[in-house]
């Protein structure tokens, strides 16, 4: 539960990155910050490209900003979950814990309390009903694209420049490990490179990186939450959708639209090009990261994208 995962494909943002934190850099820091945890175990969980996050007493979860933009974007984020958690169906980090930089400076550290459950991702599909998934994830979604704050960064790449160039160069390290067949992967590159259609509806208040590696489940299967919402930003909600397609495929997103209402075919096609690039990046990821559940994530979106497109074809 820790920020473990890559960035969405086409993020393009310059980190200079602090040297990581050992479990007991972070400890003397969280310690000397925070009396309360005075006496608190910390246990690493794992480190992305802006944060590194550690366990706290069991309870609490604790990030590391390696950058000063990154510390900046905490505070927003610790303000926006702050502002979605009483306004959306499912649970969010709240941020109990934000401090250790110079007086008013941006966070060095965030903490909030834990939140129930597994990331699905590292459940086995089999054990989880997708549809009936589907249809709650699509309450969720409807809801949170209805809300406007009044402090949301813009997508920062609305023309998909830099999602097609990650997506051609991740697909090259997926073929070069065998992930992708060379000749299908022709017909994958087509796609990447060719923009998707235009008109992907009104911007809207988006999670940024929803799918399953950020949607928590408790051991029946009931959704319990949705973490990391440090892409959250306005922009075209095919990029949301295209995490349902990810993760279930198209009868998962049928499933969602039944709660979510009506959705025009253009937001559908670009959701279907987001999904594609976010599956050769979960390959890319896999293999670079050693990860071997993001490739498994990746090999099973791309079945489900070309079983879809089969059907819309034919042979």
């Amino acid at each position: 539960m820790g920020d473990t995962q890559r960035k969405y494909p086409g993020y393009t943002g310059q980190v200079r990155a602090a040297p990581a934190l050992t479990e007991a850099e972070a400890a003397a820091r969280i310690h000397a910050r925070f009396p309360s945890l005075a006496t608190a175990r910390v246990v690493h969980l794992g480190e992305g490209l802006d944060h590194q996050a550690f366990e706290v007493d069991g309870r609490f979860v604790f990030r590391f900003p390696k950058s000063d933009e990154a510390a900046s974007h905490l505070a927003w984020e610790a303000r926006l979950t702050a502002w979605l958690a009483p306004r959306l169906p499912l649970a969010v980090p709240r941020y109990r814990f934000l401090g250790g930089s110079a007086e008013g400076g941006p966070p060095s550290l965030g903490g909030y309390e834990k939140l129930p459950g597994t990331p699905a991702l590292l459940v086995e599909a089999g054990r989880l009903d997708l549809s009936a998934l589907g249809r709650e994830l699509g309450t969720f979604l409807g809801a949170l694209h209805a809300l406007e704050p009044t402090e949301v960064p813009e997508d920062d790449d609305p023309e998909l420049e830099a999602w097609s160039a990650a997506a051609v160069e991740d697909l090259q390290v997926a073929v070069e490990h065998g992930h992708v067949d060379s000749h299908q992967a022709t017909a994958w590159k087509r796609r990447f490179l060719e923009r998707p259609m235009e008109g992907g509806g009104a911007p809207r208040l988006l999670h940024g990186d929803f799918a399953a590696e950020h949607v928590l489940v408790d051991a029946r299967g009931a959704l319990t939450g949705v973490i990391d919402w440090s892409d959250a930003c306005s922009g075209d909600p095919g990029r949301d959708f295209a995490g349902l397609l990810h993760w279930g495929g198209a009868p998962m997103l049928a499933s969602a639209l039944e709660t979510y209402g009506g959705v025009s075919p253009a937001v559908l096609t670009r959701a279907a090009w987001f999904a594609a690039c976010r599956a050769v990046a979960d390959l890319a990821f896999g293999q670079t990261q050693r990860r071997p559940e993001y490739i498994a994530a990746g090999q099973r979106a791309l079945t489900w994208l070309a079983t879809a497109n089969a059907r819309r074809h034919g042979p």
